[in-house]
């Protein structure tokens, strides 16, 4: 016995702020104080409001009768009586039962799914990916002076670079190696320069050795550019 909902065919509900949902089933765990026994009976007329006074009363006889188990102790008649008057009292003068804990999915009880599938559509629900478009990207792209890389990414994405990683492409992924690889080759180029300047003032001759001896050169092009500066 649980809170109706009108569903119209579809597999589950969704309720973003979520709603209170109550529901009456057996469990292992036993009840241990009427207290108790009366918050079970506000929700049972609350999912059944029209339920005959009589009935309920019996119903809750029975289930608290010890044994059954449902109960840890012995209740008289009596109190029982009492609790239950109070409970149905209680929600036909309008109180709404407590409800520990709102739910934001409500599964349609008349379809078969199983809980791996309830999992999925719950996880999607409550944690959507986060998805990000390609102009998101290259704007961050223009930010990063290093090498871009979905760490980087995801810093100025404010973001885990997995997350990034789901929005990039393979198109996009050249593409940063190609920056990446332009950006290392301006970055060796001024290091290039700086070591000439350094040896010029030095008063040493400029070689392919000695610039290679302060910065660690092996791509071609830029060993033509030490070369056009040797003396």
């Amino acid at each position: 016995m649980e809170t109706s909902f009108v569903y119209k065919g579809q597999k589950y509900l969704f309720f973003p702020n979520g709603v209170d949902f109550y529901s009456l089933y057996r469990s292992e765990r036993k009840i241990n104080s009427l207290q108790e026994i009366e918050y079970i009976g506000e929700k049972f007329i609350w999912l059944n409001k029209d339920f005959d006074f009589d009935l309920f009363f019996d119903h809750m006889i029975d289930m608290t009768d010890r044994s059954n188990g449902h109960v840890v102790r012995t209740y008289s008649k009596e109190k029982i009586a009492s609790a239950c008057e109070s409970a149905y009292n209680a929600i036909l003068s309008g109180k709404i039962p407590y409800c520990a804990r709102k739910r934001k999915v409500i599964f349609n009880p008349v379809k078969m799914i199983d809980t791996l599938e309830k999992r999925k559509i719950v996880n999607s629900l409550l944690h959507p990916k986060k998805r990000f478009s390609a102009k998101d990207i290259w704007n961050a792209v223009d930010l990063i002076n290093g090498k871009i890389t979905m760490r980087s990414l995801g810093i100025q994405l404010n973001c885990s670079p997995p997350t990034v990683r789901k929005s990039v492409d393979e198109a996009m992924l050249v593409k940063f190696s190609e920056i990446n690889e332009k950006k290392k080759t301006t970055r060796y180029e001024g290091m290039i320069l700086k070591a000439i300047s350094d040896i010029t003032n030095e008063g040493k001759k400029i070689t392919v050795r000695e610039v290679k001896k302060r910065v660690p050169v092996r791509n071609s092009s830029l060993l033509r550019l030490i070369a056009l500066h040797e003396s």
